[in-house]
């Protein structure tokens, strides 16, 4: 696939066919994701792949977590506020996926804790990926953890698999790490659901806007009157 073809194609997939996904396509997903830079080659990204029985006790468990109003306790901490511009573009982001699944987000509230309450069940996703770092490590290999994800994601695309990236199944660490036997030492960052997009779901069907360049690229010595926008 063209590099430009994927990243223009890949999409945040949120409706799965019922097809598991063979170890060998993935092993040569993550073949690909671990060319991804980091800083001094470090490469401090550890990766947990989750599918069948475990993928289910683990939806199961933290579903019931998340239903029985056990406080959230990531190992990275949720944004709790944003800039204004910011928090502008994820309202938007909020109203425009809803409309997509044709949910009112001013007053469908059991379908909008239903939309959430999916995030812990993966979609219904046949698989999940799991990645995280020794918690030594410091925001460079944050930084690196985001590069890694950035390539993974455009590789299971090649693929033609569809993912999302999720915090939400962070929430609970200590489930994670206790169901699959993860050392306490591994911090625990981010959840990606992957598997067969199903095309036909409104869910998949909603693309997310993108501001412009002229709200974040600033140019400097090109002889424009403006060259700081």
């Amino acid at each position: 696939m063209d590099f430009i073809d994927a990243i223009n194609g890949r999409t945040s997939c949120r409706a799965y066919l019922p097809m598991p996904v063979k170890r060998e396509i993935l092993s040569g997903i993550m073949e690909r994701a671990s060319r991804s830079p980091s800083y001094r080659n470090s490469q401090p990204w550890e990766v947990f792949i989750v599918t069948g029985e475990k993928k289910v006790a683990l939806a199961e468990k933290l579903t019931a977590m998340i239903s029985d109003g056990v406080p959230l306790e990531p190992d990275f901490p949720f944004a709790q506020s944003w800039p204004p511009p910011m928090e502008s573009r994820t309202e938007s982001h909020r109203r425009l996926r809803f409309a997509a699944l044709g949910i009112d987000p001013d007053r469908d509230h059991e379908k909008i804790v239903e939309s959430y309450m999916c995030n812990f069940k993966f979609f219904d996703a046949p698989g999940v990926i799991f990645i995280g770092m020794d918690r030594s490590l410091g925001p460079w290999s944050v930084f690196d953890l985001g590069l890694f994800t950035h390539g993974l994601l455009l590789a299971i695309y090649d693929a033609g698999l569809g993912a999302c990236p999720q915090a939400m199944p962070t929430a609970y660490p200590k489930i994670i790490r206790g169901i699959l036997d993860i050392p306490e030492n591994f911090a625990i960052m981010l959840a990606i659901s992957f598997g067969y997009p199903d095309s036909s779901a409104p869910a998949n069907s909603y693309r997310s806007v993108r501001k412009g360049q002229k709200e974040f690229v600033h140019w400097y010595g090109f002889g424009h009157a403006n060259d700081a926008r």
